[in-house]
């Protein structure tokens, strides 16, 4: 980490996420390797893909044994050993990884997402102050030190037994839309094992989330509680309402309990309030400065595409045309969409990082998300476009992210990572060729103040295996 920028400043929000600062990276380019992916997936959006969606959960496979291995419950890493947030495992992006999983359901698989399943379940059961259900925003991974010397973790799991949250990063929070995922994961692994302990979990998020009401003229859920786990968010997303949404009706069909339907009902007026029929799209949610106002200062994609996946009201399928035409986007051979219509005409450089935003970046999870909900969609020429947006997802596949690695260091104490520039390393074991795809094409400033970077990444990743096989992940 650059000497002027410290530890808190290089990460950056995103609907209780961060993100990492990333002040050298390269997009070199990658062999393509002639063996790699050689089972084929059950259900592929297009036959082409298949070496990449097997190279995909290679990288997947990886990531996850990097630091344990056999049948202790573990999560993934999010983002390579040089992405300065250490052995940080966003649980967003490790719903992820289980829904990913069970897209292609093999018994290898299966077992792969409730090595992960149980870790959120452990997690879950194992906080240091709370006992109400909640997950944090991220946990270690593996054996990490902070900057300066701070507190280090061998693992998921303390020394004093419990869930290592990574508070000093700031990750000590917990995000309506993130713990909403996870519970769509346990709730997904439950309906696949029929064992009870994952709709337990599943139901214990969804009682957190329902208690997340907002108090504001939208109504809606808010977005979570901040870093220091009280302190409550005044703005809500529409975002993280369909996500709301979706868990809901899934806990409603599983349990048979009323009380989810009224939940849900809840979620679904404020993403219906925040629909702007003459631009065809969504609104990103409401302000924390204004509770009472919506936000129409940055368009996302991301709810435009997950309002047709999530929803399933042929009313808003044309956001994905809007997100598509307004936030189409070519950074040299990739195509594809960028996060946001700020994206587009910021300049100057990425936030906490000297590198310059590119306005033409490809935001690749994007892609994924509108990829999938075209082919949800199904339109005339959907499963067309869908393919450019996948393709586009190979290349990236194949051309960016070499030299980055994974997992146990060189450091003599456990292998853990910590900062360079205090006598630790980044590096560990080389991530496999053309099988990881990075977060964006270029660094690029979203809008929202944080930024996306050329680092290989768990959640996009994952959302490419679930495009690549029409898997929603909501339903």
């Amino acid at each position: 980490m650059p000497t002027n920028v410290t530890a808190s400043s290089a990460m950056f929000h995103r609907r209780g996420r961060r993100v990492p600062a990333e002040p050298g990276a390269t997009n070199a380019r990658v062999p393509v390797p002639a063996s790699a992916g050689s089972c084929t997936p059950r259900h592929l959006a297009d036959p082409c893909l298949a070496g990449p969606i097997g190279r995909a959960y290679h990288y997947l496979d990886v990531v996850q044994d990097a630091y344990v291995k056999g049948g202790e419950p573990r999560l993934l890493q999010s983002y390579n050993n040089e992405s300065e947030l250490m052995t940080t495992a966003f649980v967003y992006d490790n719903a992820l990884a289980v829904l990913a999983y069970l897209a292609d359901p093999t018994v290898a698989n299966v077992r792969r997402a409730r090595l992960v399943g149980d870790a959120l379940l452990w997690a879950q059961g194992h906080d240091e102050t709370y006992a109400d259900g909640r997950l944090r925003q991220a946990y270690a991974a593996g054996p990490m030190v902070f900057y300066g010397g701070g507190p280090s973790f061998p693992g998921l799991r303390r020394a004093d037994g419990k869930a290592a949250a990574l508070l000093p990063f700031g990750f000590g929070g917990s995000s309506t839309g993130d713990l909403a995922w996870a519970g769509l994961a346990l709730a997904q692994l439950y309906a696949d094992t029929r064992i009870g302990k994952y709709l337990d979990g599943a139901v214990a998020l969804g009682h957190w989330v329902g208690a997340q009401r907002s108090p504001f003229r939208h109504g809606g859920y808010h977005g979570g509680v901040r870093a220091d786990g009280q302190t409550t968010q005044r703005w809500a997303s529409t975002e993280h309402n369909i996500d709301a949404y979706a868990l809901f009706v899934l806990l409603g069909r599983l349990t048979r309990d009323r009380r989810w339907q009224g939940r849900a009902a809840i979620a679904a007026a404020f993403v219906r309030q925040m629909w702007h029929p003459a631009g065809g799209h969504f609104w990103t949610g409401t302000a924390e400065e204004e509770p009472d106002a919506v936000n129409a200062a940055n368009v996302p994609e991301d709810v435009q595409s997950w309002a047709v996946l999530g929803l399933g009201d042929h009313r808003y399928d044309r956001a994905v045309d809007w997100a598509t035409g307004n936030l189409g986007t070519t950074d040299g051979t990739v195509s594809g969409v960028t996060y946001s219509s700020h994206a587009k005409t910021v300049t100057g450089t990425v936030p906490g990082s000297a590198l310059p935003a590119h306005r033409n970046a490809v935001w690749l999870e994007g892609n994924g998300h509108a990829a999938l909900a075209l082919l949800e969609r199904g339109g005339p020429e959907d499963a067309i476009r869908a393919g450019r947006l996948l393709r586009a997802m190979v290349t990236a596949q194949e051309e960016l992210g070499a030299g980055q690695t994974v997992g146990l260091t060189r450091d003599p104490n456990g292998g853990r990572l910590s900062n360079p520039g205090e006598g630790g390393t980044w590096t560990g074991t080389p991530l496999p060729a053309s099988a990881g795809i990075v977060a964006a094409t270029s660094a690029f400033d979203t809008g929202f103040a944080f930024g996306y970077f050329s680092r290989q990444h768990v959640g996009t990743t994952a959302w490419f295996l679930l495009a690549g096989q029409h898997f929603n992940p909501y339903r």
